[in-house]
């Protein structure tokens, strides 16, 4: 059966405030390289339409300065929310732009790879990038916290996407981190029987054999829990383990006072 936009559920329009359309065009009146992800990427890529609550555009950290002029130029009001990962224009009518330039745990930062590989669109109107998918899965993987779990999005864009995923670049995303693609992948699998053919056996026996390692010397103390989830797992650092936030993300660990 041929898919349709807005069908599984989703809702098929939704009103989408002028003020997101406007601080694309700012960015774009500005010159300031983006790249469009969050729901209007899975709009893109899935065919999803869904509520949300906000826009999300990607930058490099070091154009986080000029996106927020730009958006104050459009009389937005701006925030360096988080140093580690997120700022935020806020507009006259309420509405707000997340100005993501890492994921939450400053593992995901954006880089040139981001750009070169992206999508060409018209979002809201206005000419646009969409970011690639592979970086989209990137980002969203780490999400796994008791009130947010990314894992659905990750799994719609294997559905509608494998045919467009270069699974190498993929895989060296993930190079430091297999564990956490192989467990998303299997999830998809999980979550969709009939499709498991869409990811490469191939893929899933590079990844099991590189999770087989035994752990190092340095892995015995350390807590990576901490990069899936801000709070959940507090307790074990306190009872002695390392923060692999602090050992292993230097956008974490330069900005590690703030937190």
């Amino acid at each position: 059966m041929r898919r349709r936009r807005g069908e599984a559920g989703f809702r098929s329009s939704v009103r989408d405030p002028p003020g997101r359309a406007a601080a694309l065009r700012a960015l774009n009146r500005a010159d300031v390289p983006y790249v469009v992800a969050g729901a209007y990427a899975m709009r893109e890529y899935a065919g999803i339409v869904r509520d949300t609550k906000d826009l999300d555009v990607f930058v490099r950290p070091r154009d986080v300065a000029a996106t927020l002029a730009a958006l104050r130029a459009a009389h937005f009001r701006t925030e360096l929310t988080d140093p580690v990962w997120l700022a935020k224009g806020f507009s006259r009518g309420g509405e707000y732009v997340d100005v993501i330039f890492a994921s939450g745990n400053g593992l995901a930062l954006v880089d040139d790879l981001w750009f070169s590989r992206a999508r060409e669109a018209e979002v809201l109107g206005e000419p646009s990038r969409v970011a690639p998918p592979e970086e989209i899965i990137w980002s969203k993987a780490f999400v796994l916290e008791r009130e947010r779990f990314d894992g659905a999005d990750i799994a719609h864009l294997l559905r509608f996407c494998a045919h467009l995923i270069d699974w190498d670049h993929l895989c060296q995303r993930f190079d430091a981190y297999p564990d956490i693609l192989l467990v998303h992948l299997l999830l998809f699998r999980f979550a969709f029987p009939g499709e498991r053919h869409k990811v490469p056996l191939a893929l899933l026996d590079r990844l099991f054999a590189q999770c087989r390692k035994e752990a190092r010397a340095a892995e015995e103390s350390l807590c990576r829990g901490t990069l899936l989830s801000r709070s959940q797992y507090d307790l074990d650092v306190l009872m002695g383990l390392t923060d692999a936030r602090l050992v292993e993300v230097a956008q974490w660990r330069d900005n590690a006072t703030v937190h």
